[in-house]
């Protein structure tokens, strides 16, 4: 997810020995679509989806989710940024909010962001829950089973030189462009991007800006509005002692934001994390990573070259490659889709969609922009190679 946002806590548990078998102690059900999404009770009644992203600072509610089921506030306005070019205004909710995880896991929150989530991110967004979710005790996340485990041991696990500062995690990972250089440094872990992202700082480096087959993108952003930039393949990404190889690595262009900040040289997001079983320690400050299934296997849509955001009644054009085939017959960014191969869009489910798509798929579509209806065919075709 594009963007940026804030617990009270229960007590801590203590870490067991490297020697023991990971043992389970609890675990919260998520749900994994290339963003990590928990079911949370506010006010021990009200059903929502929050992204847990830990990019983002603390807790964050959907203005539209809190209108729909009468969740009134006391607010203030504030500035906030994130990824992309620009501030955005929000509330900031005084009042104590009550969430629950699970029977076992209540949290409150004291200082809470509301702002439209849906209209950056789609209708599945109730809220963000930020990095300090579960910062009280161990926890392993596990892609492939789509759950956050509570754990007290790390056996069979590989410790990372991790930096924890001011609400962030920080990694070293080192990337290995086609040229043989290298760009390596420290980036943001955060689960709430799909995107391994490097800041536009490196965008002129040697291998980067003169790579003849880099792919220009645009991008509709989150909380810093639009964010732009270039796909890049690149040879290898090395995490640790892990080894990533063949990958698309993208590279912003951005001037404000969370991607032009020189101080780190990039986020980390679930395209790579999702190799992984990952454990948290946010009391020792340490972090521990297992490679699971779907490690170095090559998971790159290389045919997407468009994305759609799902507003209930239509998507939006949320991304674009310049020079796909999308692009090349008119597809532009914020364009409507309204009907996909002759089946109105709110009868269809866009995950599911998304997911079933294959390269060489063709598609129809029905798109508004502004006052025009256009008709577009056009097939997937793969615009860059791993």
């Amino acid at each position: 997810m594009k963007k940026k946002l804030f617990l009270l806590i229960m007590s801590s548990l203590s870490f067991g020995s490297c020697s023991k078998k990971i043992t389970p102690i609890d675990s919260i059900s998520i749900r994994y679509n290339n963003h990590l999404y928990l079911n949370v009770n506010v006010k021990d009644k009200i059903h929502g989806n929050f992204i847990f992203d830990t990019g983002w600072n603390g807790v964050s509610l959907d203005s539209l989710f809190c209108n729909k089921n009468g969740l009134d506030y006391k607010t203030k306005d504030i500035k906030i940024s994130g990824i992309g070019n620009s501030t955005r205004t929000a509330k900031l909710i005084t009042d104590t909010i009550h969430f629950k995880f699970s029977e076992k896991e209540d949290r409150f929150s004291t200082s809470t962001a509301m702002l439209d989530l849906k209209s950056m991110v789609g209708k599945t967004i109730d809220g963000i829950a930020g990095i300090q979710t579960f910062a009280q005790k161990p926890y392993m996340i596990d892609y492939v089973s789509q759950k956050i485990i509570f754990i007290n041991s790390v056996k069979g696990y590989e410790s990372v030189n991790a930096q924890f500062e001011d609400y962030k995690i920080y990694l070293p990972l080192s990337i290995i462009l086609k040229n043989g250089k290298k760009i390596q440094g420290k980036f943001m872990l955060d689960t709430g991007s799909d995107q391994t992202i490097l800041n536009s700082n490196f965008f002129m480096s040697d291998g980067i800006h003169n790579a003849t087959d880099k792919k220009k993108f645009f991008a509709k952003g989150g909380v810093g509005g639009d964010s732009n930039g270039y796909f890049l393949p690149v040879v290898a990404a090395d995490l640790g002692k892990f080894k990533l190889k063949k990958l698309i690595m993208t590279v912003s262009t951005d001037t404000l934001g969370a991607l032009a900040n020189p101080n780190y040289m990039g986020i980390i997001g679930n395209d790579l994390l999702d190799d992984f079983n990952i454990i948290f320690d946010h009391q020792k400050e340490k972090i521990w990573l297992k490679p699971n299934k779907n490690f170095n296997r090559n998971k790159n849509k290389l045919f997407r070259s468009i994305s759609f955001f799902d507003t209930g009644e239509k998507w939006i054009i949320a991304g674009i490659v310049e020079n796909s085939e999308a692009y090349r017959k008119g597809i532009r960014m914020n364009d409507q889709i309204i009907e996909v191969n002759n089946v109105p869009v709110e009868k269809i489910d866009l995950d599911k969609f998304v997911e079933d798509l294959k390269a060489n798929d063709s598609l129809h579509l029905r798109i508004k922009r502004e006052d025009k209806k256009i008709e577009l065919k056009l097939k997937l075709n793969v615009f860059i190679k791993s």
